[in-house]
């Protein structure tokens, strides 16, 4: 592992040779993992030199994802716990059963069945496993329904919807028109969702970010920028 020196701090980072034929470009992970995508043609001093020119944004973008790490830990699968679906605040209930898990909705609670013979992190395993597949049918729901309000608005029809675990991206259009989405969308707000929905199908008119694209954007959303820095200022909701 290649690594800087900034002021007092070591900057740590993996360097990833690609098809890039000119950029470079730097990617913090939420834990904090620097990686820097570059042309194969590079050298390391080269590729130093670019590194140190980012270092105070690095250090910025580190510090702001272990705030939000503080803010929003991982979850412990236990009753009690805060969940949410479309931005609205659930109770996570936990049922001790035998042989047996599920998940169910009761007002404002979520309530998972789980086996009692289970060792904790096998049950929190199968808890997490269960509640993400509840979140991806969720999502798949809601996603087709904004979708198909939206497209008849927009005038644009995507080939194919497909619900992914998807890890950088909350979603994404394909040259052939298919609509990728994460599953992580169902947590946020209704109005953050219709903002991933009509970004990607303006996509299928207008491939890049240029002016017309948040134009075309706009017309549909004039609101758009609101909700895009919600969904910017949020991320540490988004953790199962």
């Amino acid at each position: 592992m290649d690594y800087i020196i900034f002021g007092t701090r070591r900057i740590k980072y993996i360097i990833k040779r690609g098809n890039r034929k000119k950029t470079l470009a730097i990617n913090v992970t939420p834990t904090s993992q620097v990686i820097v995508f570059v042309p194969g043609h590079l050298s390391r001093e080269e590729i130093k030199i670019f590194v140190k020119k980012k270092a105070q944004w690095i250090l910025a973008k580190q510090e702001h994802f272990r705030t939000l790490a503080m803010l929003f830990p991982e979850k412990e699968f236990a009753s009690g716990e805060q969940v949410l679906l479309l931005g609205r605040k659930y109770r996570l209930k936990i049922v001790e059963e035998e042989n047996s898990s599920g998940l169910r909705l009761s007002g404002r609670r979520i309530i998972v069945s789980v086996d009692r013979n289970l060792d904790l992190n096998k049950r929190k395993e199968i808890i997490k496993d269960v509640m993400k597949k509840w979140y991806i049918a969720k999502a798949t729901k809601i996603v087709k329904q904004r979708v198909n309000r939206y497209c008849k608005i927009l005038d644009l029809f995507p080939r194919e919807i497909i619900i992914k675990d998807q890890k950088k991206r909350w979603a994404s259009c394909s040259k052939d028109g298919a609509l990728r989405f994460n599953w992580w969308i169902a947590i946020a707000p209704i109005s953050v969702v219709d903002y991933v929905v009509v970004h990607e199908l303006c996509h299928l008119e207008i491939k890049d970010h240029s002016s017309d694209f948040w134009k075309l954007v706009s017309i549909t959303l004039p609101d758009y920028q609101k909700r895009r820095d919600w969904l910017k200022n949020n991320t540490g909701i988004f953790r199962l």
